[in-house]
């Protein structure tokens, strides 16, 4: 995680371990040891968030008994910049770090410790006049938000955050998600995937591409791994800005968003939910419970592109997800979803149009390219 963006509150009934936690000069844990061997810090001001990374793909690779290919580390440091460009040295200590015998984090003390505060009653904070509520039901979520329509509704804070570090803005009552266990659930349902409004980015986009493999470039490009873990896919929705990469994914698969009042739920279509900028067909006391993706066919076809200034942990300027559905070479069905082109993620329904009932081939893509949208 990233903590510039964490609010305090956050953490109750979490552990919280940072760079110091891994070792100290006598004993140094594996990913410290090899950035030594292999001077991977320079100025070192961003070497303890090196070692984090590595340290987290170091502990996620040993219990899964694999070792990452030199892509992979780079991936799992796309979150961390190195103004003196020394990131060949780190790569390699990325890769020397599991050479020698497995030393992995002693995390029986730290789940011991966890399970004592997992029978703690939800956190209700208060500070100077202002509430952070931290429901660990839907129920409970549910009433609260009646309760207080005004209240900002907070999940992994990778937007909400920077309200606060970077505009400097007063968010009043808080109500928090991440404690609900249930909008963290992604299942198989009849009619599609659910994936939970706190379901982290991470497992979010593990999930829509395990039933879309074509979209796992736009997972890794999405945002750097401490973003995609904090961050949840319904947040990402919520927050309606048009170069958001999930609604034109989703749009495209022809998801639908669950919203929740109290007792009751309602479900619309995605591509309805953005009524103009910043604008969500969102009632008072109402909020994202889920989102239900249907798993496409075998039929279809999808590609996702993304454009942007940097390859990774950057902002769209444009996304683009296209779906086609093909019986015997002819497009039956299409679904061209496109971010960062309106005010709203929309989808190009001439395009579509353009392409319905015809081959599907070099000749109707263009076709599909020139149809005024």
């Amino acid at each position: 995680l990233n903590a510039c963006t964490q609010f305090l509150p956050t953490l109750d009934g979490r552990a919280l371990l940072t760079v110091e936690d891994l070792g100290g000069p006598a004993h140094l844990n594996p990913a410290q040891d090899a950035l030594v061997a292999c001077h991977g810090s320079q100025c070192g001001f961003c070497t303890p968030g090196f070692v984090m990374s590595l340290t987290a793909c170091y502990e996620t690779h040993q219990a899964a008994g694999t070792r990452p290919t030199r892509q992979q580390l780079a991936d799992a440091l796309a979150g961390n910049l190195c103004r003196c460009t020394g990131y060949r040295p780190i790569l390699d200590a990325g890769e020397q770090m599991f050479d020698t015998p497995a030393r992995c984090l002693d995390r029986a003390p730290i789940a011991q410790a966890l399970q004592a505060l997992a029978t703690d009653e939800p956190l209700d904070y208060g500070h100077k006049g202002a509430r952070f509520h931290a429901p660990q039901s839907v129920q409970d979520l549910a009433l609260l938000r009646d309760t207080y329509p005004q209240a900002t509704l907070l999940a992994g804070s990778t937007d909400v955050g920077l309200w606060v570090n970077k505009q400097f803005r007063d968010l009043g009552d808080i109500i928090y998600t991440g404690r609900v266990a249930a909008l963290h659930e992604i299942r198989a349902e009849p009619d599609g995937l659910w994936i939970g409004a706190a379901a982290s980015l991470e497992d979010s986009w593990a999930a829509l591409t395990a039933a879309v493999p074509r979209l796992r470039e736009l997972w890794l490009r999405f945002a750097s791994p401490p973003v995609r873990h904090a961050g949840t896919l319904g947040g990402n929705i919520a927050n309606g800005s048009p170069i958001g990469d999930g609604a034109p994914a989703l749009i495209a698969l022809g998801a639908d968003v669950i919203l929740r009042r109290g007792a009751q739920q309602r479900r619309i279509k995605l591509q309805d939910f953005y009524l103009d900028y910043m604008k969500k067909d969102l009632q008072p006391g109402e909020f994202i419970e889920a989102l239900l993706v249907p798993v496409p066919s075998a039929d279809w076809r999808f590609s996702a592109h993304k454009i942007a200034k940097r390859h990774d942990s950057d902002i769209s300027a444009v996304c683009a997800v296209l779906g086609v559905r093909l019986d015997a070479g002819v497009v039956q069905e299409a679904r061209f979803a496109f971010g960062g082109m309106a005010a709203t993620v929309r989808r190009a329904a001439a395009a579509e149009a353009a392409v319905v009932g015809q081959p599907w081939n070099e000749a109707t893509a263009k076709a599909a390219a020139g149809a005024p949208d």
